[in-house]
């Protein structure tokens, strides 16, 4: 059963509709449900919040692609000391979790989530062989035979890049889109 939490440290008012947070805690609702119904989980308590979400179907990238994740070195873990992580990171260390990198500069967490997953976190590097557009495909080839989705958080105008993703869909309050 879920229990819904109202937030309302977290609320707005955009001077028309107050907007409202709306958290749950997923008690032993199967993560499944919780992400085929726009919920992302966040922190390290079973609490998820209700979203605009996006997911990617996974299936077999194209060539073109494949070739340029060949270009980089892909590693799962790295001596490059000078990665700065995103403040909220520990935040998605929930269990069982793979972290990337690319090059040994870029990288990306992965959270495992029952027989789903969450690309939750991505580093913020500018301008390096288009490594936040290649991690998504990354992750596509390396997951397409093992899950159907790759849940991706949310999506707004600010994450509007993410529409070009092959297999992109978004959760608008009723259905996948």
């Amino acid at each position: 059963m879920i229990k819904l939490i109202f937030n309302h440290s977290l609320s707005i008012f955009n001077d028309n509709h107050p907007l409202i947070y709306l958290e749950a805690e997923a008690g032993n609702t199967p993560a499944k449900y919780m992400f085929e119904n726009g919920w992302i989980p966040y922190g390290k308590n079973n609490i998820w919040y209700q979203t605009k979400s996006s997911r990617l179907k996974l299936f077999s990238i194209s060539k073109k692609r494949q070739n340029s994740l060949k270009t980089l070195k892909i590693t799962e873990s790295t001596s490059n000391i000078n990665i700065e992580a995103p403040l909220d990171v520990e935040n998605y260390n929930i269990g069982n979790y793979l972290d990337f990198f690319f090059d040994d500069v870029f990288w990306g967490r992965v959270n495992f989530y029952e027989d789903q997953i969450l690309y939750s976190v991505m580093n913020n590097v500018k301008n390096k062989k288009s490594y936040g557009t290649l991690s998504f495909y990354y992750l596509i080839e390396k997951f397409k035979d093992q899950y159907k989705y790759l849940y991706i958080a949310d999506y707004f105008d600010c994450f509007n890049y993410k529409k070009s993703l092959q297999g992109f869909e978004y959760w608008n309050g009723k259905n996948w889109i």
